[in-house]
């Protein structure tokens, strides 16, 4: 009898192994996002609340191509700096309690680029006290840092790139080039073909006011501007109609063509980093 009991808590304890086992198992890849605008998708979102948004093409595309089960956690901000992400709180309420992260991408570069008094040393130094952070809150994720994408012109991204590129080397930590790709598409495909559209709605003629009222938004200004009705599209579709208007094209943050690029090379990245 004794040896009966015996036996069987044997098999309830094997049982109860191999059912965590099977339980971490189907567990998803934990992928956090930090970054600014170009990594939330301020703009799709305001167009298209509905999304898919950025991190849910990434957990869609892999599923396409065949990768474990991903979570994506997308933690950017618009406006969002190195030193802004931890001196806002933002890091401390958004980023620093979320449990049992397997990768955390950074992207960030941009604002830092505007912001910096002194890109060369500030930069660098700013990003070791967050990748310090991140090191300490998520001692199991491995952290990825990327470079950023085609935003400003070639010289001053490839100034920010350089420097994410050494912070990388002296911080041990891999490195996504998500530039070179998004640089390489607008070259063979068109300057402004990953880009919103948006521009000031006193810019266009009145006649079509009315009838742009589904892409006009209100932006409180910002940095010296006044707060105005702009309109912003989300693809190339009102080009022939309005490309000809000041400030079309100059608005740099990817439209919905961009971040299915921005995913599209996530996951060829993914791919790499889960099969090691």
């Amino acid at each position: 009898m004794m040896k009966s009991i015996k036996s069987l808590v044997v098999w309830l304890a094997l049982g109860c192994i191999l059912t965590t086992l099977r339980a971490e198992e189907s567990d998803p890849v934990k992928i956090v996002l930090v970054g600014d605008s170009t990594t939330i998708g301020n703009t799709p979102r305001q167009i298209n609340p509905e999304g898919p948004h950025l991190e849910q093409m990434i957990e869609q595309l892999a599923a396409v191509e065949g990768l474990p089960e991903l979570e994506v956690i997308n933690s950017g901000k618009g406006g969002e700096t190195a030193r802004r992400i931890m001196e806002s709180g933002w890091y401390r309420d958004e980023i620093a309690g979320i449990p049992d992260v397997d990768l955390i991408f950074v992207r960030l570069g941009i604002n830092d680029w505007f912001r910096c008094e002194n890109l060369e040393s500030d930069f660098p130094a700013q990003m070791k006290v967050l990748i310090e952070s991140l090191r300490k809150d998520h001692p199991k994720a491995k952290i990825i840092l990327s470079t950023i994408c085609r935003f400003m012109p070639d010289e001053e991204c490839a100034q920010v790139n350089d420097l994410i590129k050494k912070i990388a080397v002296s911080e041990k930590l891999d490195l996504f080039d998500l530039y070179t790709p998004y640089h390489r598409f607008l070259l063979e495909n068109g300057e402004n073909t990953l880009n919103v559209r948006q521009c000031s709605l006193s810019a266009i003629p009145e006649k079509y006011h009315s009838w742009l009222k589904p892409y006009t938004h209100f932006r409180k200004g910002w940095g010296g501007r006044p707060d105005e009705n702009v309109v912003r599209v989300n693809d190339l579709s009102l080009d022939p109609l309005f490309g000809q208007y000041k400030g079309w094209y100059s608005d740099r943050h990817p439209n919905s063509t961009g971040y299915n690029l921005i995913a599209h090379e996530t996951v060829k990245y993914l791919s790499t980093v889960l099969e090691k």
